[in-house]
């Protein structure tokens, strides 16, 4: 059982299934839809798991920016859209191509992609609580259309995101002061 359907949860029950494909897998996710994001995008790495290990190609090349690289686009009152924007980056083809993504559409569409191979998804559906059990039936409470239920499964994955579902229910959550990220954004006028 996995709690939390975006990427993190969505791709880990993906790839379980495609190399176990008669195992069963729920997918819990509290969201309706997924929310907008502010400037999500991948580097190599990252492109390359989603391209080739998920096989998500054809989707990022649809539903997406391919970019080379870093990139920056600016815009003046002439600019109607990305084409017609003043852009900075690198000169030359990289070999392994990197997309600026809209979250939101990649998280549904990975989600759609464990669903199409097997999984089992409930949604919305807020992971409340875990009861772990050593080496036997681990119990989610769940809470889906307002009415408390429990899921059980003998593995559950914390896809959880911020929420830290078990790390925080378990007391192993710890603030990593040594690394601290941030990510910021802003559009500014008459620079």
């Amino acid at each position: 059982m996995v709690c939390g359907g975006s990427l993190a949860g969505s791709a880990t029950a993906l790839l379980l299934l495609r190399s176990m494909p008669g195992l069963r897998v729920a997918i819990l996710e509290k969201s309706m839809r997924f929310p907008r994001r502010v400037g999500e995008a991948t580097v190599e790495i990252s492109g390359y798991f989603l391209g080739r290990i998920l096989g998500l190609t054809r989707h990022l090349n649809d539903a997406h920016l391919t970019k080379q690289g870093m990139r920056f686009w600016f815009s003046n009152e002439q600019a109607s859209d990305l084409g017609s924007c003043s852009e900075v980056g690198g000169r030359y083809l990289t070999r392994m191509p990197s997309w600026q993504v809209d979250r939101s559409v990649l998280d549904e569409e990975v989600l759609r992609e464990a669903v199409a191979a097997g999984a089992t998804l409930l949604r919305p559906a807020k992971a409340l609580r875990v009861k772990l059990e050593a080496g036997g039936r681990q119990v989610v409470e769940a809470e889906q259309d307002g009415q408390r239920r429990l899921v059980t499964g003998r593995w559950v994955v914390d896809a959880s995101g911020f929420a830290a579902l078990l790390a925080r229910q378990e007391g192993w959550w710890q603030r990593n002061e040594a690394h601290p990220t941030t990510a910021v954004w802003a559009r500014w006028r008459g620079v």
